[in-house]
């Protein structure tokens, strides 16, 4: 071995051992804008949740206190089928959209921190391959550690990439349809709570008079809900189309850049 390959070596060792111990460091525009995002991105989602399952709850209630009341059993109960049934079904399978995407983001962010942390770690396990090749001259070593060093980089800073242009993407073509879909479903949500359905069911004429009171109560939502039917689907689709975007589609996309890029590396 001469003294040149030598000294190479022992300096990549040295160097291995030194990214080893060095703590995480960030760049502050790429970490911080994917920090940010993740952060405003689970937030917005967390609060959309809680408003959608609200609007789930209001349509409910009033889908099976109708049920109770209806005359016969049967009029009534086909009527409001009819106009609660497609929105329920809607709103339930936009919560399930809502769930997986709040897991998604959950996911990305936590994978952005580990990448945070690692990267210097997995740079060291690079290096520490490279100055061994050095020392033994086996090219099998140099092979493994360039493809450790890359997938490193891939692994750092890919998603926090991914997460500048999400948040690029969500500003420029949803934000303000996001923002304006969610106040309409609030507002649906507060003109639902204004009439409470009572579940008094006593015999005698004060519950009576209750009871028709409820009748009234039960078609006056109803009524908000037919009323209000086309915009809350509209703002739904908003906020689904915005949402999948985020969480489905661009992740999907990241997954197969990561894919490919193993893929890549590996074969060289």
């Amino acid at each position: 071995m001469d003294r040149k390959r030598a000294v190479l070596g022992a300096a990549f060792i040295i160097l291995s051992f030194v990214f080893w111990v060095l703590p995480s460091v960030s760049f502050p525009f790429l970490d911080r804008t994917g920090s940010e995002y993740f952060k405003e991105s689970l937030k917005t989602l967390t609060i959309t949740y809680g408003v959608v399952r609200a609007l789930n709850a209001g349509v409910s209630v009033v889908k099976d206190s109708e049920i109770d009341i209806a005359p016969g059993g049967v009029g009534a109960t086909i009527a409001a089928g009819e106009i609660l049934d497609p929105v329920d079904d809607l709103i339930e399978r936009f919560s399930s959209i809502l769930l997986f995407s709040l897991i998604s983001l959950g996911i990305q962010k936590t994978v952005m921190f580990m990448g945070v942390k690692l990267f210097f770690k997995i740079l060291g396990s690079g290096l520490l391959a490279v100055g061994l090749y050095f020392l033994t001259g086996k090219n099998l070593l140099l092979n493994v550690g360039l493809k450790i060093v890359l997938f490193g980089f891939i692994f750092r800073f890919l998603l926090p990439v991914t997460a500048v242009f999400s948040d690029f993407t969500y500003n420029s073509f949803f934000k303000e349809g996001v923002l304006q879909s969610k106040k309409n479903i609030s507002y649906v949500v507060e003109l639902l709570k204004t009439e409470e359905v009572s579940e008094n069911q006593e015999e005698g004429i004060v519950e009576k008079l209750k009871g028709i009171q409820k009748s009234f109560q039960i078609e006056k939502k109803i009524k908000i809900i037919k009323d209000y039917s086309s915009k809350l689907i509209d703002s739904i689709i908003t906020l689904a189309t915005a949402f999948v975007f985020q969480s489905v589609l661009i992740p999907v996309f990241v997954l197969w850049v990561f894919i490919k890029s193993l893929y890549w590396i590996f074969r060289l």
